[in-house]
Parts: structure tokens; C-alpha cells; sequence
């Protein structure tokens, strides 16, 4: 029943990636730390169904995200010239395709795990 919680989680990623698109890199950075709120809230609520190996790969996905969020503050820093670090943007984009990446591959090992 608690992955239900993780039909909001997609809505969030989805409008997320929506506002990215659109320039509004503010909004985007809201929208994610949402939809890592919500995951977070998930794994956190019923940890007595996770296994060893589906609670170790949850961590590592919330620590990839964690990381990811904060290179994007850091990325638009940039973005706002409170910065000079042009680099980050492209280190924050490639953080966040692998935790994208990440999160399918967790995603389809907690659906296809034995009931």
C-alpha cells in the first residue's frame, strides 16, 4: 500500500523535469527535493519489508539524489552569477542521470522482488 507514495514521487519528477525544460531552475530544484521527500518517506515509514540488499540500494539511490541536489545549488549558483565555477552545471546533469539511471534500476528490482 506505501507504494502508492511513489505514484506522487513520478508526478513530482515529471513536472521537475518539465520546469528544466522550461528555464525555471528554481522551480526544478524545489520539485526534486519534493520528490526525494517523498521517497524518502517511503523507505522511511515501512522498513521492516525492505531486505538487506533492497535497503542497501535504496541508501545508495537517497545518497546519489542527496548529492545530486547539492551539486544543483551549486550549479545555480552559477547560473545566478554568484559563482564562478562554470563546470557544475555539467557535473550536476551527469549527477543527475545517473541517479535517474539509479532509480529505474532500484525501481525495477523493488517490483520484480518475490512477495
Amino acid at each position: 500500500m506505501l507504494d502508492l507514495l511513489l505514484i506522487p514521487a513520478a508526478i513530482l519528477l515529471g513536472f521537475a523535469l518539465r520546469a528544466v525544460r522550461r528555464g525555471d531552475h528554481r522551480l526544478h530544484g524545489h520539485l526534486m527535493a519534493a520528490t526525494v521527500t517523498v521517497v524518502l518517506l517511503r523507505v522511511v515509514l515501512h522498513p521492516r519489508s525492505l531486505g538487506r540488499h533492497h535497503l542497501l540500494m535504496w541508501l545508495v539511490l537517497m545518497g546519489a539524489a542527496g548529492t545530486t541536489i547539492l551539486l544543483g545549488r551549486a550549479a545555480l549558483a552559477w547560473r545566478e552569477g554568484r559563482s564562478a565555477r562554470a563546470y557544475l552545471p555539467r557535473i550536476h546533469r551527469a549527477a543527475g542521470t545517473f541517479t535517474l539511471v539509479l532509480a529505474v534500476f532500484t525501481l525495477a528490482l523493488w517490483f520484480l522482488r518475490p512477495r
